[in-house]
């Protein structure tokens, strides 16, 4: 058996974390937010020291992808509930015409209850079970090769950081925001590669790097809800112009709003 190191410990933690969070759903609560940062934890310390682990870390990766992918359909619409709720309370009550308020709600609803049914669904299947088993054997043994030394786990994190600045400074020259997405999922393997440093080692470099990261990986999340906002509010708006007693003047409003919030996002993250 391999001697306990860094990576042993940090890949218990969060397998413990996800696997907690899972009882959670099951039992009825609503623990998506915690639970999926866990399982992006547990995915980017495979992704970045995966050449030391056992070869069926990277099934196990894929399988947590596919179902937090569900719950982040999920998330989405109750990130874009309260942020929609929020926009719309500060608007002059003259800007809001029609209904607008109601239709947020009812069509939140409609996006957000077959998103449940499909994690509902998910978590019934063998496919699921057979994730959850192997999660917990990972709780009891994480599947770490033999060997791994500090300084292996050293390099890799530093490769992930070059990574992340490599993407963001691609995206940064760019109009596109899918980038500046991939640049954000670069920016938290770095974070969460520092993490795991700096708790077997701690240090001032460390610190620094996991903050830095952090910093990046917030404002591109800012990003991204900007991202997902103008698509909802788009098909919002498309939906109220279309019915009698309501119009698209507001849901325009709201959608210009995100997209200065977006060009906002691009130059703080600019600065950093």
């Amino acid at each position: 058996m391999a001697p306990p190191t860094p990576l042993h410990a940090y890949l218990t933690d969060q397998t413990g974390l996800v696997l907690e969070g899972l009882d959670e759903l099951r039992d009825g609560a609503d623990p998506i937010h915690d639970t999926r940062v866990a399982i992006r934890r547990v995915r980017s310390t495979v992704r970045v020291f995966g050449t030391v682990l056992d070869d069926q870390a990277h099934a196990v990766e894929q399988e947590l992808k596919w179902f937090a992918g569900m719950l982040g359909d999920v998330r989405d619409v109750q990130v874009q509930r309260e942020r929609l709720r929020s926009a719309l309370g500060e608007l002059p009550d003259e800007l809001v015409l029609g209904r607008v308020a109601d239709r947020v709600k009812r069509d939140l609803r409609r996006m957000e209850a077959p998103a449940r049914d499909r994690v509902a669904e998910a978590m019934a299947t063998p496919r699921y079970q057979d994730l959850v088993a192997e999660l917990r054997r990972w709780s009891d043994a994480p599947p770490v090769r033999a060997k791994v030394t500090a300084k292996q786990l050293q390099k890799k994190a530093h490769r992930a950081a070059g990574k992340a600045d490599r993407r963001l400074a691609e995206a940064l020259d760019s109009v596109d925001d899918a980038l500046l997405h991939r640049a954000r999922k670069a920016a938290k393997r770095a974070r969460y590669a520092a993490e795991l440093i700096q708790a077997g080692a701690p240090s001032t470099k460390a610190t620094r790097k996991q903050k830095h990261y952090k910093k990046i990986q917030s404002v591109l999340g800012d990003l991204q809800d900007t991202v997902v906002a103008r698509s909802m509010l788009r098909q919002m708006g498309a939906g109220a112009g279309s019915r009698a007693k309501e119009n698209g003047f507001t849901f325009g409003l709201l959608y210009a709003r995100e997209e200065q919030l977006a060009l906002r996002c691009r130059r703080d993250v600019a600065r950093l």
